[in-house]
């Protein structure tokens, strides 16, 4: 049985994911944030693969505020507009519906849970990379790996998943959604911030100017995982922050291009998550903690806040 899958927050990973999902024999529609007027016309959305492989993907577009139920919605936004986007289709879901969440951060479940109307919640998280260029095409930097798993213990896989294997590359559920989603913030706070304040590539993060500076983050994040209990994570984080930094040292995170952009940041779903959230009493983290305040200053002195994808 063909699933059907909306799609909210269409930028650049949420478009990746909807040519993902049609390759894997969904019935993907694009939700459209629009006015009341004229009806959403068919989207177009090219998404080069790899070289000079691209892919030429249609789509059916919906307004948010039609009454239809929707079955399986996939959403992307930015961790900051995701409570106001679920507000606005929560009169589209029910106990019948699935709803994903493919956001950087956390936090998102309590944020979201009571708009749901019984829907059932699943969390993703995915280390694809992908770029929308000058000329509006997606960009795939990073093909990555890509886990879902119930925001609940729950004994049993859906039977969506079909889809998602065939279209997803290296696509995993696990019953434990929540280390995978801790292991990423924890990487995220620990470039995100740095390459975005200080305007510099993934891979500069090992270089002689920030060397010192990435290793002092990366022990302060270790410190907030430790205090907390998660000491596998904690031990592992500056390998991975490493690995991450040199298979990726030209791309531009997503807080650095935010803010080359002038957009709000992720920073408080990432870094305030982990500051004041993770644990109970959290160590002395004075980088990390400087960082925090800088960014969410820059935040707070946008003039404006663009809804966008992720």
């Amino acid at each position: 049985m063909t699933s059907s899958w909306h799609v909210l927050g269409v930028g650049a990973i949420g478009g990746l994911f909807a040519c993902r999902l049609q390759l894997g024999g969904a019935l993907v529609t694009l939700l459209d944030r629009g006015d009341h007027g004229s009806n959403p016309v068919p989207a177009d959305l090219t998404i080069n693969l790899s070289g000079d492989v691209v892919g030429s993907h249609t789509f059916p577009s919906q307004r948010i505020c039609e009454a239809q139920e929707i079955e399986h919605l996939l959403v992307c936004t930015k961790s900051w507009a995701i409570e106001p986007a679920i507000a606005s289709v929560a009169h589209r879901l029910s106990k019948h519906s699935t709803v994903v969440i493919m956001c950087n951060g956390m936090g998102h479940a309590e944020l979201i849970e009571h708009y749901l109307n019984g829907a059932t919640l699943v969390l993703g998280s995915t280390t694809a990379g992908c770029r929308l260029t000058t000329a509006g095409t997606r960009q795939i930097s990073g093909n990555g790996a890509t886990y879902l798993g119930n925001s609940r213990p729950h004994p049993f896989a859906p039977d969506w998943l079909p889809v998602w294997k065939k279209g997803v590359p290296a696509f995993r559920w696990t019953d434990d959604i929540l280390p995978v989603l801790l292991a990423k913030v924890a990487l995220n706070a620990v470039i995100n911030p740095l390459t975005g304040l200080h305007r510099v590539a993934n891979g500069d993060l090992f270089s002689p100017q920030f060397l010192d500076q990435t290793e002092q983050i990366t022990a302060e994040v270790q410190s907030l995982l430790t205090a907390a209990g998660k000491l596998e994570l904690a031990n592992a984080l500056p390998d991975q922050v490493r690995l991450v930094c040199l298979a990726t040292a030209e791309n531009h995170s997503s807080m650095r291009v935010d803010m080359d952009r002038g957009h709000q940041t992720e920073i408080e779903s990432i870094v305030g998550w982990l500051l004041h959230h993770l644990c109970f009493d959290p160590p002395a983290t004075p980088l990390l903690s400087s960082l925090y305040k800088t960014i969410l200053h820059a935040d707070s002195e946008l003039s404006s806040t663009p809804v966008s994808g992720g």
